[in-house]
């Protein structure tokens, strides 16, 4: 691994930093997965930004489904 000197603001490093520690992360590891998922190439983006979206909009509410303990047992799920 190498390093690499970033330079930004001090409110987008606070902001970053923030951010990075509610999402369980440092900075160093958001940067890192940033990237990753940038150069993953169109067609993972294109499934993530899918996928978030979707989730966005669904707000957790599966609407009527319910989870049926039988069928995740027996491999219909």
């Amino acid at each position: 691994m190498r390093n690499v000197t970033l330079s930004i603001d001090d409110e987008l490093l606070r902001q970053s930093r923030d951010y990075a520690a509610h999402q369980g992360t440092s900075l160093n590891g958001l940067i890192r997965q940033l990237l990753k998922r940038e150069l993953a190439g169109p067609e993972t983006q294109d499934w993530y930004e899918g996928f978030a979206l979707i989730s966005e909009q669904a707000l957790g509410d599966s609407g009527s489904w319910k989870f049926n303990r039988e069928e995740l047992y027996d491999g219909r799920w």
